[in-house]
């Protein structure tokens, strides 16, 4: 009891003490605070720990927003962090610390480098000036100077404060490198090389001044001298990522593959335990269109730093541009739970809404994206791209020149260009930007087939072939540039060589339908519908599964008159695809022909007393009432279909046409078009449907951009072409419309909508 007594009488006095030092520990003064976080963030910094040190350096500015010290070392964090928005930020903290305390001359410095980068010279200098009111003999300030004084093309001046920098730090590399390319602005190549030679004889074993050699003698054309520099600079510096970085990209831009190849291997080899030489070798591949090693790589960069950001973003790049989306939508969703106020990861959403087909939530995203950040290159892109699948021509090409601007040297971005391009009818700039993504990498045969493309529009068929066959010298397995040349030579009359073509297009991709129909084709025109039909048997032999096969079968049995046998080829087309119109318009045609219209009515609706949501049953019910001329009929069946599939393209695209042809709501007729559409983007009939209702809209921009493709694929259609013809006159390109309404009476002088062709031609032909 009484040990009891002494312990709680000890802790009765020893209790007020701790608290009054407890309290004493709490109550720091705001300037013992500041010292406490600049010591911690001081510590953090130099550890490497900037986001630690950032949080430290905010919680000053807190205390003190007048802390000129704390926001330059806030910009200082910023640039060690890297990125766009981390440099943005190191601006706003650098032009905060000088408002504040103009004497800090580090800040100026860095101020001076921002406004060069941003081709601001004077506002450099002014900064450069500053330094030098207070310490005229500083170089860096005499650097900063001379550089602004040389981009304002005041050499003579800049090189004295270049030279006046270099004679206050001799030791600074980067003065003599700037000193050469001054030389190099003024034209003056030998004094460029005389510096770089004078400041290597001091330091030979400075990787800098040999890159920088290395640089001067291949902007002189002498490759093999370049390349021994760059190899050389890795001899001094072999552990130096960036060396390996330069003689890569120096072996890519001369195509020499095998040795970028290496170079970046030996890199990996050197540092197998980083994600970077990884991405560098996944890059390279991916430039090679070796998508499985490309992966691998990538895959393993994210393997060997989970947390790399880069690493992570080129793995999703990667599964999005080869439209694998569920492997994508897992990374996505990993880095928007790692950084939800990311710009990046949200873009790669938007893209992921894109490749689903949700192009109006992805159109939301994108502009939703530029809002915050207008400067977002790949979110221009990809917006170009969805008002592109949405045939919104001018606000594609908007979107898409503004990421060429940003990012110029982006061929994804110029082939994209070039496509709109194409698509608009501007086939001298879509040239330029094909042309512009090759130079970019000579490898890239998509980009190669846009050119071929565009020559073909600009009816330079001569360039056409010579870009189709470097295509074939180069790759002979690559089926497209065959069928083109097929198409070339067919126009040309040369049948023989044509079919051979179609026929090497085929043996590379046995599912090449548009090659086989150009066979078929041939083979009718000339009179041999029986080594057509046999033909198609056998390539049916070999793909089994194709519609599209069976339908021109049931085509060529048409042909011939064989309509039992033509009846079955189109039932079988359908079976593998109900969603093929052609065969359902052709099925009811050949119904109509061999007078069985009241017999085929009589089974469909058998099957329908069996089965009410039998698309195909209604489909073809619909399409024979509306060749009929029994509309309300048609419409009927075609409500139906949609009840039970809404994205039947068919049905919508069918029913869209009535409602506009009755004088119904064009709203309405849109919507089901633009549905239609979402389904089966590449159907001309769909484009046609959709162009025309756009034309009654009074769209004529929109309507010209889907007629165009729609006459594009169907050029034997003279309705089409008169659909094209009007919806050009209409937007006052009447030199143009008077070729293409030309061109439909050539097909066919009758046709629906023929009368209304012909008055706009004949007042036409009086202007």
């Amino acid at each position: 009891m009484p040990r009891t007594r002494l312990t709680g009488m000890l802790l009765f006095l020893v209790l007020p003490l701790l608290w009054v030092s407890l309290g004493n520990c709490t109550q720091l003064s705001a300037e013992e605070k500041k010292a406490k976080h600049y010591e911690r963030g001081m510590a953090y910094f130099n550890d490497e720990k900037y986001q630690e040190a950032l949080i430290e350096f905010k919680n000053i500015i807190q205390l003190d927003p007048k802390d000129a010290k704390a926001y330059h070392q806030l910009a200082l964090i910023h640039l060690k962090l890297g990125g766009m928005p981390n440099l943005q930020a190191a601006f706003g903290e650098l032009s905060k610390a000088v408002e504040i305390d103009p004497t800090i001359e580090d800040a100026h410095l860095k101020l001076g480098d921002f406004y060069l980068l941003s081709q601001k010279p004077l506002d450099a200098k002014k900064h450069a000036e500053i330094v030098l009111t207070s310490s005229p003999q500083d170089p860096k300030g005499h650097l900063l100077r001379g550089r602004s004084l040389i981009i304002e093309k005041e050499f003579e001046e800049g090189i004295a404060e270049l030279k006046k920098s270099l004679e206050l730090d001799p030791e600074n590399e980067q003065i003599y490198i700037d000193l050469a390319r001054a030389y190099l602005a003024m034209k003056k190549p030998e004094e460029a090389e005389a510096t770089l030679r004078k400041a290597l004889e001091a330091r030979k074993e400075s990787s800098a001044l040999t890159v920088a050699m290395g640089d001067l003698l291949l902007m002189q054309g002498k490759q093999a001298e370049a390349e021994a520099q760059y190899q050389h600079a890795l001899t001094i510096d072999a552990d130096n990522e960036a060396l390996y970085v330069k003689l890569g990209k120096y072996y890519l831009a001369t195509q020499k593959w095998k040795k970028a190849e290496e170079t970046y291997q030996e890199l990996a080899n050197r540092k197998s335990d980083q994600e970077t030489p990884q991405m560098l070798l996944g890059g390279f591949y991916n430039l090679m269109g070796v998508g499985d090693k490309a992966l691998g790589h990538y895959q393993k960069a994210v393997e060997l730093n989970p947390k790399s950001e880069p690493a992570q973003n080129a793995l999703i790049n990667f599964n999005l541009d080869n439209q694998k989306w569920d492997e994508a939508e897992k990374l996505v969703s990993e880095a928007l739970d790692r950084n939800k106020k990311g710009v990046l990861p949200k873009v790669f959403q938007a893209r992921l809404l894109l490749g689903r087909g949700k192009t109006d939530e992805a159109i939301h995203s994108f502009q939703k994206i530029l809002k915050d950040d207008p400067q977002q290159a790949m979110a221009h892109q990809y917006l170009g791209l969805a008002f592109a699948a949405k045939k919104d021509i001018p606000q594609a090409v908007q979107e898409l020149t503004q990421a060429v601007k940003l990012v110029p040297q982006n061929r994804g971005v110029r082939k994209a260009l070039a496509a709109v391009r194409i698509t608009e009818g501007s086939y001298a700039m879509a040239i330029e930007e094909a042309q512009m993504a090759i130079k970019l990498n000579p490898r890239d045969v998509q980009a190669v087939h846009l050119l071929g493309e565009a020559y073909v529009q600009q009816k330079d068929i001569s360039q056409a072939k010579k870009v189709y066959q470097a295509i074939v010298t180069q790759i002979p397995q690559d089926p497209l540039a065959h069928y083109q040349l097929g198409l070339i030579d067919q126009q040309d009359k040369k049948f023989p060589d044509a079919i051979k073509h179609f026929e090497e297009a085929i043996k590379l991709r046995p599912d090449f339908a548009q090659a086989l129909t150009q066979i078929v084709s041939i083979r009718i025109q000339r009179g041999e519908t029986e080594q057509a039909r046999k033909r198609l048997e056998q390539q049916i032999e070999a793909s089994p599964k194709n519609s599209l096969y069976y339908y021109l079968l049931g085509r060529v049995w048409m042909q011939a008159n064989q309509a039992d046998e033509a009846e079955i080829a189109f039932k079988k087309s359908l079976e593998l695809n109900e969603q093929l119109e052609a065969s359902y318009m052709n099925l009811a045609a050949l119904y109509q022909r061999t007078n069985r219209m009241d017999e085929a009515i009589k089974e469909y609706e058998q099957l329908l007393e069996k089965n009410p949501k039998a698309v195909s049953a209604h489909m073809v019910l619909g399409v024979m009432a509306q060749q009929g001329k029994d509309n309300t009929k048609a419409k009927s069946h075609y409500r139906k279909i949609l009840g039970v599939d809404p994205k039947f393209a068919p049905a919508g695209n069918n029913l869209a046409w009535l409602i506009m042809e009755e004088g119904g709501s064009l709203d309405e007729a849109l919507t089901l078009a633009e549905n239609a559409r979402a389904q089966q983007s590449d159907n001309p009939a769909i484009a046609d449907t959709l162009g025309w209702i756009y034309y009654h809209k009074e769209g004529y921009l929109k309507a010209v951009s889907l007629l165009k493709e729609a006459a594009k694929k169907l050029p034997e259609s003279p309705e089409v072409k008169y659909h094209l013809g009007m919806a050009l006159f209409k937007k006052g390109d009447e030199a143009q419309a008077k070729i293409i309404l030309e061109e439909a009476f050539k097909l066919k002088p009758e046709f629906p909508g023929s009368d209304e062709a012909r008055a706009t031609l004949n007042s036409l032909n009086k202007t």
